[in-house]
């Protein structure tokens, strides 16, 4: 009789365990598309803007439940490239051993259905790391800025709302 009740509960947990899903966003309920409208540049990188959106875009397409969209989105995503910088980070002797690439960004993010502000933030900080003795360069750096800027803004919009 203990076996058959093991068996059942064991056959019962194993049922619910395709039950549940997680989504990985806390947003509202209503909010079901996204526009994120592209980035607007304040520094001498051309194509740093592209980049980030293109992060942007990817980083909501595998976070969030939101669907992208072009226009009319029931939340919508402004963006500005406010600095990039690159600046040695370590040395050894007379060697830059590490450099620092870092971006600053300004964010917008707004429930168009309620009109309401979820998120803004001037001041967001994004940052990579490279060493050149390691073959590595300022692209490698650029690109782990991005996705560090990346995270944090999807931190604050989608998971942290």
């Amino acid at each position: 009789m203990r076996v058959l009740a093991f068996l059942s509960a064991l056959f019962a947990a194993a049922l619910c365990l395709g039950c549940y899903s997680f989504s990985g966003s806390t947003l509202p309920p209503h909010l079901r598309t996204l526009q994120i409208h592209p980035v607007e540049n304040r520094t001498l990188e051309a194509a740093l803007p592209d980049r980030v959106g293109r992060g942007l875009q990817d980083g909501f397409r595998s976070r969030s439940n939101l669907r992208q969209v072009n226009q009319n989105g029931d939340a919508e995503l402004f963006g500005t490239v406010l600095q990039y910088s690159h600046t040695p980070q370590s040395t050894a002797g007379s060697n830059v051993t590490t450099w620092r690439v870092d971006i600053l960004f300004k964010a917008l993010f707004i429930d168009r259905v309620r009109g309401d502000t979820l998120y803004s933030d001037a001041q967001i900080p994004g940052y990579g790391a490279y060493a050149p003795e390691k073959g590595e360069t300022e692209e490698i750096g650029r690109a782990r800025a991005i996705e560090n800027l990346v995270t944090t803004i999807l931190d604050k919009t989608v998971l942290a709302w």
